[in-house]
């Protein structure tokens, strides 16, 4: 078909698929941009919840700093029933307990008083965990805060006296929630207790012998520590499953620190995560008692093919399947005009095809496809006027397959001609240069035209040992394998540069190479 003709149907359906693929990507960027409000409303809801039963937490937590700020009695009797309400209000709470502050001064006395106060129980101590998460007894410090009751799963004898000050991260939020008074909140780690290890953060809030204080300047100041071990992963399925759709994958984030941003907590429902702009959803930050975490929304494949039409799909198929038929028309209306002209092209090509085997017929030798002695005769009269032109010296190399005729009669005409294709092969790869020329020259000869070649008589040497490499073996010969008589000339006097001189010389270096058997090879220089 004509290039014009082409032409006009390509460009007649780029316009058709641009048309149709432009119209499918807005309708598609209106669903993306419908399913990524979807997705940030859905992760915010997400949040808000989460922060709703975190600021429950606190208030719960308000309700029983209030009763002891009302100036009732601290004792196990009223503690437990108290606190055992709030547990059973908020799951994620494991457990409510609270310290004391004991300067190293009083730890004698301390300790001596809470024995006296528990007569059925054993000594008590202050304690921490070591190396092998074994209580211990604590190590000398300015400041103790030991546990002095605890409720819910963690009523157990073994954590008495527990010293929440053992580790840096409480000893500082136990001080800061003292000085600012309000509630402090721990990064989240892995806590060992009574009932296991928990996966979550201490909620510290501090009760003051005068309520209306805001802070404490002294440790007299002080009541103790109302101290809430909170469980992450079960606040965090508490506050979110009911309200995250089931195709969203989330994360909790510790943002406090932004140099240091800790995972909380991961919730994956495929493994399989979108790539795109939609892959990452954060919702607006949470902050309570000086922690603040961010909730960042995954959605999964699941999620976006429910949200997901095929519409602009089909927009792009039946737009472009319109403008193909439009096409499809315009290539009928061409295809006949076309067929006839691609008939001629393909006799054309065959006949060009014939002509070009027929020269090749012509130029080649056909046994070992080197050029034939008609083109080595037109290509040394071209090198030799370059030659002469550019006052270059140039190099011819005869080469002579020893009885051959012998060989024939030996081992037959075919195996002779095998040997003639091998030499010639070995010839060839010999000589490297794109420049150079090896021709069929007679029935066991070869030529080769050598431009440029200074230092060309080592190429004698080498192109009998190339041969003889092959290891062709031949019985009458000295060393019972097939060898060659090279002989070779290079003229550096361009006067002396004519066809005829430098096949004489050839011939002469040929003639000299056969009278000395042990090297095969002679190489002549005229200068």
């Amino acid at each position: 078909m004509p290039r014009r003709a082409w032409s006009i149907i390509i460009i007649t359906a780029l316009i058709g698929v641009g048309f149709a693929a432009f119209t499918a990507h807005l309708l598609y960027q209106k669903e993306q941009e419908a399913i990524r409000k979807e997705l940030h409303k859905d992760v915010n809801n997400a949040a808000m919840a989460l922060a709703r039963e975190v600021n429950l937490g606190l208030e719960l937590l308000y309700a029983v700093k209030n009763h002891f700020d009302a100036g009732h009695r601290l004792n196990a009797r009223n503690f437990q029933p108290l606190t055992s309400g709030v547990l059973k209000r908020h799951p994620s709470f494991k457990s409510i307990e609270w310290a004391d502050i004991v300067m190293h001064h009083q730890r004698r006395h301390y300790t001596q008083g809470m024995t006296a106060a528990q007569p059925d129980r054993t000594s008590f101590n202050i304690v921490e965990l070591n190396d092998q998460s074994q209580l211990v007894t604590a190590s000398r410090r300015d400041m103790y805060f030991p546990l002095r009751f605890t409720s819910g799963n963690n009523q157990s004898d073994a954590v008495m006296g527990y010293d929440l000050g053992s580790t840096p991260i409480t000893r500082q939020a136990l001080k800061t929630s003292f000085n600012t008074g309000v509630p402090v909140a721990t990064p989240a780690t892995t806590m060992e207790r009574a009932y296991g290890d928990v996966r979550g953060f201490l909620l510290i809030m501090p009760i003051l012998v005068d309520p209306e204080q805001l802070a404490g300047d002294d440790t007299q100041d002080l009541r103790g520590f109302l101290v809430a071990v909170i469980d992450v992963e079960t606040l965090v399925n508490l506050a979110i499953k009911t309200v995250i759709n089931d195709g969203i994958n989330y994360t909790l984030i510790d943002t406090t620190d932004p140099n240091h941003r800790q995972v909380l907590h991961t919730h994956r429902v495929e493994l399989a995560q979108m790539k795109d702009s939609l892959a990452q959803q954060p919702a607006e930050p949470i902050l309570f008692a000086g922690r603040e975490w961010e909730l960042v929304g995954y959605p999964t494949v699941s999620y976006m093919q429910q949200r997901q039409s095929w519409v602009p799909m089909w927009t792009f198929l039946i737009g472009s399947g319109i403008f193909f038929v439009i096409c499809y028309l315009l290539y009928r209306l061409q295809a006949r005009a076309y067929s006839v002209q691609v008939q001629v092209e393909q006799k054309t090509h065959a006949l060009k095809d014939a002509n070009s085997r027929l020269e090749s017929m012509t130029k080649c030798d056909g046994l070992t496809g080197l050029y034939n002695r008609t083109q080595f005769e037109q290509a040394l009269e071209r090198e030799i006027q370059r030659a002469v032109r550019d006052e270059a010296p140039l190099s011819l190399m005869l080469v002579e397959i020893q009885h051959l005729s012998n060989y024939n009669s030996q081992y037959g005409r075919v195996a002779g001609d095998q040997l003639i294709r091998q030499v010639a092969k070995a010839i060839d790869e010999m000589l490297k240069r794109p420049g150079d020329l090896v021709c069929r020259y007679t029935g066991s000869q070869f030529i080769a035209i050598l431009p440029r070649t200074e230092g060309a008589s080592r190429l004698g040497e080498e192109c009998v040992t190339a041969v003889k490499r092959l290891q062709i073996p031949f019985e009458d010969e000295p060393e019972s394998r097939v060898a060659v008589f090279v002989g070779g000339v290079t003229v550096t006097k361009q006067k002396e540069m004519t066809a005829s001189r430098l096949c004489a010389y050839g011939e002469i270096g040929l003639t000299r190479a056969k009278t000395d058997i042990d090297k095969g090879w002679h190489w002549m220089v005229v200068s």
